[in-house]
This record gives C-alpha cells, sequence and structure tokens, in this order.
C-alpha cells in the first residue's frame, strides 16, 4: 500500500505529464483552447450534462449524511460518463476542432487518477 506522499507525488506527476501531453497536442494539432468550460455541442448535450451535473451534486449531499464508498463509486462512475459523454459528441459533431482529443487525455488521466484511489484506499 502506497503512502500519502507517494500517493501525492504520483498524483502531482500525473497531472504534469498531462498538462505537458495537452500543451504539445495543442500545438501539435493547432488546437484552440475554449472560451468557457461549459461549451456544449447541442441543446441535448446542454441538458444531459446539466442533469449529470445536478446527480452530482445530489449524490455529494447524500454522501455528506451517509457517508459510504458507494457513493465514491457512483461520483466517479458519473465522471467518467460524463467525459465519455462530451469526447463523443466533440468527435462527432465538431470533428475538424478536434477538442476530443484534449477530452480524451482528461478522461484517461481521470481514469489512472481514480484507478489509483480505489486499488489504494478501498
Amino acid at each position: 500500500m502506497m503512502t500519502v506522499d507517494m500517493y501525492i507525488a504520483l498524483v502531482f506527476l500525473l497531472m504534469v505529464i498531462s498538462f505537458v501531453l495537452q500543451y504539445f497536442l495543442r500545438r501539435k494539432y493547432n488546437i484552440t483552447t475554449p472560451d468557457s468550460f461549459f461549451k456544449f455541442v447541442n441543446n441535448t448535450h446542454k441538458w444531459i450534462e446539466i442533469f449529470l451535473f445536478v446527480l452530482v451534486i445530489i449524490i455529494i449531499g447524500l454522501f455528506w449524511f451517509v457517508q459510504h464508498w458507494v457513493w465514491v463509486y457512483l461520483l466517479i462512475a458519473i465522471g467518467v460518463v460524463l467525459l465519455s459523454l462530451r469526447a463523443y459528441v466533440e468527435y462527432k459533431y465538431e470533428r475538424e476542432e478536434r477538442q476530443y482529443i484534449i477530452t480524451l487525455v482528461n478522461l484517461v488521466t481521470s481514469c489512472i487518477l481514480f484507478g489509483l484511489l480505489l486499488v489504494n484506499y478501498s
């Protein structure tokens, strides 16, 4: 089992690698930085992301009162679904902007971080 210091160092290293990879991918493929974090492709995409965000808020509220690991697993699953949905929609509707590449890097980074968290602290 990893110590907390090792885990923090590994998370920091993974985040640095992710940011460097995103920087080089943005330069290589000429990917622009979006104006805002919430950039919706269409109305359906907007409402699905709003629904998932409200669901996350509800789960955080439930976790506050009923502290059980199932809620953490559910939060992780919703995060993965949210990033996967965003990558799919960006690929399908705005393929020429190539923003889906950055979203996929964020998805992989998040999955690795959540995997480390689940393996070490569950």
